[in-house]
């Protein structure tokens, strides 16, 4: 029996896990495939700002990037490599934007004094941004907590309490990304978006992290480097995986040209001498239409609907009189910052089930169900 029962060993899971711990419940966490085994897995790990004028999507995404930077160094310094970033202007961000935020202007002069092997390129270079282990951080998170490797086809609820495969929890915490959801909750409208990393031998010194369109990271202590992009949507619809990602066709069919995509785009930036691949990552993030990540407790979509049908037509109900799934929250939809986002959402998350302190409005799972409920036709 336990406090807590988290679906899904990627960043959002091991982080809520971590912080639930920490504050002496007891934890423990299933994963079909394992801790670091799909999106969080295969993540870049990139931990850098968004630039732009300032709104509240890039508000929020710096406000998680300035605490979970100084969470990753507390927690593991030997996982962590603070070096900063350089951001090349591309057709998403221009010379102007990524001058918005405080950062230092690098010619392409002063950039082959630091080394030869740049490119003919120019750039922003941010102090605040770094590369963590996936994997090692991770692991790192979980300590203390119990961990399962099973599929979880089922909850099952009786008494209040949760049984999965025969563990028992008095609530349940979802982190499965784009899996199939255990719980009905169609307003959340989840989206995969096709990631790769790769890692890479070579003798050129990267001296920080560098961002273009795909990024790469400074050489980490086995003098290795990574080089990854979130690079595309499935496709328009809604899809749920149900497998693994080196299992998954449209990874296995697209991987190759991926690969190439990755290396020809990091040859722009910069030489990388005696490059020899090591290992390919694949992973599926997942993403809804505002790119703000979901957090809370889960709103029961149809009874909430039969018992205020007029929520449709604009009633306002307050989110307190809605019918939520009993005991059962989730965190998910932290697209391609899932690792900058995760500890900053495990805290809000963690503070609202110990302190009942208040889910900002613009990641909360009420604000998605009163959207989506207006919009669906009766």
């Amino acid at each position: 029996m336990y406090d807590y029962l988290i679906i899904g060993a990627g960043s959002a899971g091991c982080a809520i896990a971590h912080f639930l711990n920490k504050a002496g419940k007891s934890v423990a966490i299933i994963d079909r495939d394992g801790v670091a085994s799909g999106a969080s897995g295969a993540a870049g790990a990139f931990l850098s700002p968004l630039a732009g004028k300032k709104n509240p999507y890039n508000s929020f995404v710096n406000d998680s990037l300035t605490f979970s930077l100084d969470f990753y160094e507390k927690l593991s310094s030997e996982s962590f490599i603070k070096k900063g970033v350089l951001r090349v202007a591309d057709e998403n961000f221009s010379k102007d934007s990524l001058n918005e935020l405080e950062n230092e202007y690098y010619s392409s002069q002063k950039l082959r004094t630091i080394s030869s092997d740049f490119k003919d390129i120019e750039g922003f270079f941010y102090k605040e941004a770094a590369y963590i282990n996936p994997s090692e951080i991770l692991h790192k998170m979980i300590e203390g907590c119990d961990l399962y490797i099973k599929e979880i086809i089922e909850l099952k609820y009786e008494d209040e309490i949760y049984s999965a495969d025969g563990v028992k929890t008095k609530n349940i915490i979802l982190t499965q990304g784009v899996s199939n959801s255990l719980v009905d909750s169609p307003y959340i409208g989840l989206s995969p978006i096709f990631g790769l990393r790769l890692d890479a031998k070579t003798t050129t010194k990267v001296p920080f992290n560098i961002h273009k369109s795909i990024s790469i990271s400074t050489n980490k202590k086995d003098n290795t480097i990574a080089i990854g992009a979130t690079q595309q949507r499935h496709d328009s619809s809604e899809i749920f995986c149900n497998t693994s990602c080196d299992k998954c066709s449209f990874y296995v069919d697209d991987e190759k040209a991926q690969v190439e995509y990755l290396l020809n785009k990091a040859n722009e930036l910069i030489e990388l001498k005696d490059l020899e691949v090591i290992k390919t990552y694949t992973g599926a993030r997942s993403s809804i239409k505002s790119y703000f990540p979901v957090v809370g407790k889960l709103v029961d979509y149809n009874a909430s609907l039969k018992k205020y049908p007029s929520i449709k037509n604009g009633t306002m109900i307050p989110k307190e009189s809605l019918l939520y799934h009993p005991n059962i929250y989730i965190i998910n939809a932290l697209g391609s910052r899932g690792f900058v986002f995760a500890p900053y959402l495990a805290k809000i998350l963690s503070q609202y089930l110990l302190e009942n302190l208040e889910i900002p409005s613009e990641i909360s799972t009420q604000k998605l169900f009163f959207k989506y409920a207006r919009k669906k036709v009766a």
